[in-house]
């Protein structure tokens, strides 16, 4: 089965209660998984990863969690090239602050196609305003892209 890179970007730790049920879920489909918490660029490349995911929530007006800021900074920096490999995007934000709902979701998907990733489904926005179980709108999105990128 596939190697998945697993970065989370966390504030309140929703994201990561996200991020564990995503991992337990493709553990059970027989896939490993390495959850990183700090991830880094040395850390995606050192897990041969098959495939990567995101899961991010957004804080203040669109911006990363702390987390996973110097992540973001040296996918920049590195510019570790994906060569079609496929990414995916989970995204958790609060659609009350409108303009920059998802967005440190959207600047991670963004990233992945300058790398050259392959999205295989778009990536999925989770509203907090909507939603009292982010897991479960996070493991409906899943399946359709394990489907397709695995």
């Amino acid at each position: 089965m596939s190697v998945i890179y697993l970065a989370v970007g966390s504030v309140t730790g929703t994201a990561l209660m996200v991020g564990k049920a995503i991992q337990q879920q493709l553990e059970q489909s027989g896939h490993q998984v390495v959850l990183d918490e700090n991830p880094s660029v040395g850390a995606l490349n050192d897990s041969q990863c098959d495939a990567v995911l995101i899961c991010t929530s957004t804080t203040g007006r669109g911006d990363l969690p702390a987390n996973i800021i110097p992540f973001y900074i040296e996918l920049e920096q590195q510019f570790p090239l994906q060569n079609g490999k496929p990414f995916g995007v989970i995204s958790l934000g609060d659609s009350s602050y409108d303009a920059t709902f998802c967005g440190a979701g959207a600047l991670f998907e963004e990233r992945f196609f300058e790398l050259q990733g392959r999205a295989p489904v778009p990536r999925v926005t989770i509203d907090a305003t909507e939603t009292v179980t982010p897991d479960d709108d996070a493991l409906f999105w899943l399946k359709e892209w394990m489907e397709k990128a695995l």
